[in-house]
C-alpha cells in the first residue's frame, strides 16, 4: 500500500500540475511589485507639493517694544507709538526676530575696502589716537629739499702774519669790511635711498654778499694797509657743499638713528677795494678747503593724527675736521609730514642752525659763523 501511494507521488502529470501552479504563483507576485512602486512615487510626489506650498505660509509676529527700544529706533521709520509688525515664515525654523517689513526693501550698506585710520568714537565720545608712525624714505625713493636759512653772519678775518713789518690787523667782517650782518640764504639737498638702511646725499648752500663799510681805524690786510674813515667796498664768495653716504643703524616705527659721513667742500673769496685803489681790488684772498665732516641725525615720532600727517622731532649734528680747520653745523627743530598717497609725502620742517668754522693756522685766519631760524620744504617721493 505504501508502495503505491510512492508511485502514486512520482506520478508525471501530478508533478508537471504542481510546477504549473508555482509558477503562476510567481507571476502573480511579479505584476503585484511595479504597482507597489508606482504608488511611492506617487506618494513622494504628492508629499513635496504640499511641503513646497506650505513653506509660502507666514505668520505675523507684533512685538511691543519697550521705552528704551523705542528710543534707541527713534530715526526709523517705524519708530511710532504703536507696536512693531515683523514678519516670519511658519513652517522654517525660528532663529531671532527678522528685519521689520519697512527695511526688508533696502540694500545692504556698501562698506570701504581700506578701513579708516583712527577707530570709531568710543561709548563716552573719546576717539582713541592713531599709534604713531614716523614717514621715512623707502628703497629707491628720493628727498628733495630747499631750505631758507635766515643767518646772522659774524666772522673775522686775519692775513697774512705782517703786512710792511706790522701784524695784520684782525678785521670784522660787518664792521670793518662792510658785509651785511643778516641775510636770507638757501640750501639745496638730495637724498636717495640705495638699500633699506643706506642712502647717498649731496647739500650746497652757495653764498654771495657784498657790502660797503666805513673802518675807523687803519686796516692792515693783504699787502697794502686801509685808511682810516675811508670807504671800503667788499665781495665776499662763500660756497658750502656736501657728499657723503648715510647709514640707519636704528630704524623703527616710530624712530630713526642715521650716521652720516661726507666729504666737505669749502670755497671762499674775500675781495676788498677802496679809494686807494680804484682801478683794481686792492687784494683778494681765496680760501679753500677740504674737509672730512661726520654727524648724526636723530628723529622721533611725536604724535600722528588721523589723516596720517604726522609731527616728529628732527636734531642733527654735523663736526668737521682736516685741513687746519674745525666745523661745526648743528640742526634742532621739527618736522611736519603729510601722506601723499603710494608711498609719497610731503614735509616741512622748522628750527634753529649754526654754522661755524675756526681756523687753526698762524698766517692765516678766516672764521665765520652762520646762525638763525630756518624753514625747510620738500617732497618723499
Amino acid at each position: 500500500m505504501e508502495l503505491r501511494h510512492f508511485f502514486l507521488d512520482i506520478n508525471p502529470k501530478k508533478i508537471s500540475k504542481r510546477n504549473r501552479e508555482v509558477r503562476a504563483g510567481r507571476k502573480g507576485q511579479m505584476r503585484r511589485r511595479p504597482f507597489t512602486v508606482l504608488v511611492c512615487l506617487v506618494f513622494l510626489l504628492l508629499s513635496v507639493a504640499a511641503f513646497a506650498q506650505s513653506n509660502q505660509d507666514t505668520i505675523e509676529v507684533i512685538i511691543d517694544r519697550p521705552e528704551w527700544r523705542r528710543a534707541s529706533f527713534s530715526n526709523s521709520p517705524q519708530s511710532d507709538q504703536g507696536p512693531e509688525e515683523w514678519q516670519q515664515a511658519a513652517t522654517r525654523p525660528f532663529r531671532g526676530i527678522g528685519l521689520p517689513r519697512s527695511s526688508r526693501s533696502f540694500a545692504k550698506p556698501i562698506l570701504k575696502c581700506k578701513p579708516p585710520v583712527c577707530p570709531p568714537i568710543g561709548p563716552c565720545g573719546i576717539v582713541p589716537s592713531p599709534p604713531c608712525n614716523l614717514p621715512k624714505r623707502m628703497w629707491g625713493q628720493w628727498e628733495l629739499a630747499t631750505q631758507v636759512f635766515f643767518a646772522r653772519t659774524r666772522g673775522t678775518v686775519r692775513w697774512p702774519a705782517q703786512v710792511l713789518g706790522i701784524p695784520a690787523t684782525w678785521a670784522d667782517l660787518n664792521d670793518d669790511l662792510g658785509i651785511p650782518a643778516h641775510q636770507t640764504l638757501l640750501e639745496y639737498s638730495a637724498y636717495y635711498q640705495i638699500r633699506p638702511t643706506w642712502a647717498v646725499f649731496y647739500s650746497v648752500m652757495p653764498i654771495s654778499l657784498e657790502g660797503t663799510g666805513l673802518p675807523n681805524r687803519t686796516i692792515y690786510f693783504g699787502q697794502i694797509p686801509l685808511p682810516a674813515n675811508i670807504p671800503v667796498h667788499t665781495k665776499w664768495d662763500f660756497l658750502y657743499q656736501r657728499v657723503g653716504l648715510v647709514y640707519q643703524p636704528i630704524l623703527t616705527c616710530n624712530a630713526s638713528v642715521s650716521i652720516y659721513n661726507s666729504w666737505l667742500f669749502n670755497d671762499q673769496r674775500l675781495s676788498v677795494q677802496n679809494t686807494v685803489c680804484p682801478l683794481a681790488r686792492c687784494t683778494t684772498l681765496d680760501r679753500t678747503r677740504h674737509m672730512v665732516m661726520s654727524g648724526i641725525d636723530v628723529q622721533k615720532c611725536i604724535r600722528t593724527m588721523c589723516n596720517g600727517a604726522t609731527l616728529s622731532c628732527d636734531n642733527r649734528v654735523g663736526i668737521g675736521y682736516l685741513d687746519g680747520t674745525f666745523a661745526l653745523d648743528v640742526q634742532a627743530g621739527f618736522r611736519f609730514s603729510v601722506p601723499m598717497n603710494a608711498g609719497r609725502w610731503g614735509f616741512v620742517r622748522g628750527g634753529y642752525r649754526l654754522i661755524n668754522f675756526t681756523e687753526d693756522r698762524t698766517d692765516l685766519r678766516l672764521d665765520t659763523t652762520l646762525e638763525g631760524g630756518f624753514v625747510e620744504g620738500g617732497l618723499i617721493f
